[in-house]
């Protein structure tokens, strides 16, 4: 393993220890520290995310390759779809009370995201379809070579800043400054209607809730999604349009994904 390799994992154990330390309580009653338990949960998930496809990158078979790249299209769309919510809904609707960099912070590793997002577009010969997680494959167009080493490298140039910026935002929504900062309990309700509706409408189904469903680890008591989703929706209708790509689904029997050694 090279050191920038044990830099990317020692920097996803790193995130996974905090987002776990929150995100492994039961439902917070108190709503100020309900939405740092909701952000700790969904990091988990995304950092998950990350560090697997950053595993299986480079041992995927010439006959995986289509399937794999689609894996992990998935979570990149899933990334960009969570940080499009918090420009357009989580974080504004806090102000004026309770404001925060998220916009520059963001900024930060947002050319890093495009870039993958790109290249795994190019692999699949595809365009970007309507909602996240969408896509389109072009007839005749020639696809770009798979190269997994590519893949670590472009998750390599952009890791630092999003990992970062995804542990400030757990110190942003420390409960005491959200409570401090005189934001009224009521915005919470609003946030959350907006950030449903924009899931209903923005994200597919079939890619992006399967993939974030699947991801979300056994310690993690957050989200709390309905059964019908979960049980019903999920795995035995939304699931098999992509089921070949889900074989790269972490396992969470074991290490790196299993129960955490320290919380």
């Amino acid at each position: 393993m090279t050191s920038t390799s044990t830099q990317f994992i020692d920097m996803c154990n790193k995130a996974r220890a905090l987002f776990a330390k929150y995100c492994s309580e039961p439902l917070p009653k108190d709503p100020y520290a309900k939405m740092r338990w909701e952000m700790a949960g969904a990091h988990a998930y995304l950092t998950d995310a990350l560090h697997n496809i950053y595993l299986w990158s480079d041992k995927i078979s010439p006959s995986e390759e289509q399937d794999f790249a689609f894996f992990c299209y998935c979570a990149i769309q899933n990334i960009e779809h969570h940080h499009h919510l918090e420009e357009t809904h989580v974080f504004p609707s806090m102000e004026p009370e309770y404001k925060t960099d998220v916009l520059n912070e963001h900024a930060a590793f947002a050319k890093g995201l495009h870039d993958l997002d790109s290249y795994l577009l190019a692999v699949m010969g595809a365009d970007k379809g309507e909602k996240y997680g969408q896509m389109t494959k072009v007839p005749n167009r020639n696809k770009e070579a798979y190269n997994g080493q590519r893949i670590k490298q472009l998750l390599e140039a952009f890791a630092f800043p999003l990992f970062t910026h995804l542990q400030h935002e757990i110190g942003w929504l420390n409960p005491e400054r959200l409570r401090e900062s005189g934001l009224p309990v009521s915005r919470f309700a609003e946030i959350e209607t907006l950030v449903q509706e924009h899931i209903k409408n923005e994200a597919d189904g079939p890619s992006v809730v399967v993939f974030a469903v699947f991801h979300f680890p056994p310690y993690s008591q957050s989200p709390q999604l309905p059964w019908i989703l979960q049980k019903v929706l999920v795995p035995y209708v939304l699931y098999w349009k992509h089921r070949k790509s889900w074989r790269w689904l972490p396992d969470y029997s074991k290490q790196p994904f299993g129960p955490l050694v320290q919380i």
